[in-house]
């Protein structure tokens, strides 16, 4: 049932408006360690900038990074679009390779285990993270906002707001995902759901927003570090103005020794490193201006907002800069030759400097379960990859509208190892500037998440692009 943000608002304190995110950031330098947020979608960097994005975690790699002491950097695993068994396996050798690599360098480090903020990916990564770092004593710290997204969590409960609307996150499609359905909004009642009740709701902790603006943060740190070793901890916020406040806190418990372990969604990376805000990147500070091409958005997202953006963004384009991929024919047997044929369309558009889309046809195709669901969506992936693979032509930019599409167009497309995201082209919407070993140096990389943005994102950020 929807609720009304601004009565919620009128019940609580005012918030503080004090510069935490300045502190915050004295206090992460102060740590003098590595903060690692290994990501299960390549679009958690939706909120930094300046920062490194890997793709490889293997032992030399994470060392290079200790040894260069890189305040912060993400490992993109992409195992959101994995089954649970495969997920483990990855994360069990990401922390045995940061284990290694830091004993290696004599550096510490701090893991945020960053995920989707209407909820939807394997929970039991949060596990995996904790019995192979060896951090059983550790809080866990599960924060879902994502205030670019409009997402938010009061009384314990995640919301997704829509003006002064709020709706609770089980009441929207995201809930209905088929790999990742869930009932619950509550976050207690959601954490037992998705530990199949091996941790109950009335064990998990919450802090509450009314405290966070009501106690000195000196005070919050004490109360965090109070907490029973190897706990949940739900932390709710309406904005950065809180979520900086309890960051705050929780930096202080961790200088006074505390263990802690992060399960959040993209909003709380900045404020945990104390990463000052930035303005949206515009056309002159990324483009080429040399490059006379067309660009190309490429759009494999199913969830109901994707389609409507899409749909809204067709007007930009000709008939002839608009490509739809058959899914039926891309699980047939002449997938190939099909899909050779759209490369030549790719091709001989982009280098008449004509913008192009391609996307993947609506009518969402199924699997009998969950693994099947994954190899349909996989095949379905790997056929946009192959366009990708094959163009020649370089485009001005490459847009790509979906986690798993982004993720597979970068690494299997374009062969990326290490790019930078350079900030945000509207909010939560990262652009990565692709790195020297990639298929097209340097190009300009638009990462659109499927559940960000409004009707007209896509059409207004391709409109600025061109």
């Amino acid at each position: 049932m929807r609720i009304s943000l601004s009565h919620i608002v009128e019940q609580l304190p005012s918030q503080d408006t004090s510069d935490y995110r300045s502190s915050n950031g004295n206090l992460f330098r102060q740590l003098n360690r590595t903060c690692i947020v290994v990501d299960d979608d390549p679009t958690g960097n939706q909120t930094v900038y300046d920062i490194p994005l890997l793709t490889t975690w293997d032992v030399d790699t994470l060392i290079k990074e200790f040894e260069k002491e890189t305040p912060a950097f993400f490992l993109l695993t992409n195992s959101r679009s994995l089954s649970e068994k495969e997920s483990t396996e990855i994360y069990t050798e990401i922390s045995n390779n940061i284990v290694t690599a830091s004993q290696a360098t004599n550096r510490d480090f701090t893991v945020i285990s960053r995920s989707d903020s209407t909820l939807r990916g394997h929970f039991s990564e949060v596990d995996v993270i904790k019995s192979t770092i060896n951090l059983d004593d550790a809080i866990t710290f599960f924060i879902p906002v994502m205030f670019e997204g409009g997402r938010v969590t009061v009384n314990d409960t995640h919301y997704i707001s829509d003006g002064d609307a709020l709706t609770p996150v089980n009441e929207t499609p995201f809930s209905q995902d088929h790999t990742f359905a869930y009932t619950h909004a509550n976050l207690k009642a959601w954490i037992e759901e998705k530990t199949l009740g091996n941790i109950k709701a009335s064990e998990v902790y919450s802090i509450d927003i009314d405290t966070i603006r009501d106690l000195d943060v000196e005070v919050l740190s004490v109360q965090i570090k109070d907490i029973a070793v190897g706990k949940y901890c739900v932390v709710n916020a309406l904005n950065y103005c809180d979520l900086d406040k309890i960051t705050n806190a929780l930096l202080r418990a961790e200088k006074l020794g505390k263990n802690m372990l992060y399960r959040t969604s993209s909003s709380f990376v900045p404020s945990y490193i104390g990463l000052k805000p930035k303005s949206v990147l515009e056309p002159k500070d990324m483009l080429d201006s040399e490059n006379k091409n067309g660009g190309l958005t490429i759009v494999g997202s199913y969830v109901p907002k994707s389609s409507t953006q899409l749909n809204n963004a067709l007007e930009h384009f000709t008939d002839e800069t608009i490509i739809e991929v058959d899914v039926t024919k891309v699980l047939g047997e002449q997938s190939i030759s099909y899909l050779d044929s759209l490369v030549l369309e790719i091709d001989k558009n982009i280098s008449k400097g004509k913008d192009v889309i391609v996307f993947t046809s609506r009518k969402l195709i199924i699997g009998n379960d969950s693994d099947s669901n994954i190899n349909i969506a996989s095949k379905v992936s790997n056929a946009l990859v192959y366009l990708v693979q094959n163009i020649v032509i370089r485009p001005k930019y490459l847009l790509a509208k979906g986690g798993i599409t982004s993720n597979d167009l970068a690494i299997k497309g374009l062969g990326m190892k290490r790019s930078k995201v350079i900030g945000q082209i509207e909010a939560g919407i990262p652009v990565w500037e692709m790195g020297e070993e990639t298929k097209f140096t340097n190009l300009l990389y638009v990462v659109f998440p499927g559940n960000v943005g409004n009707e007209n994102s896509l059409l207004n950020i391709i409109q600025k692009l061109s």
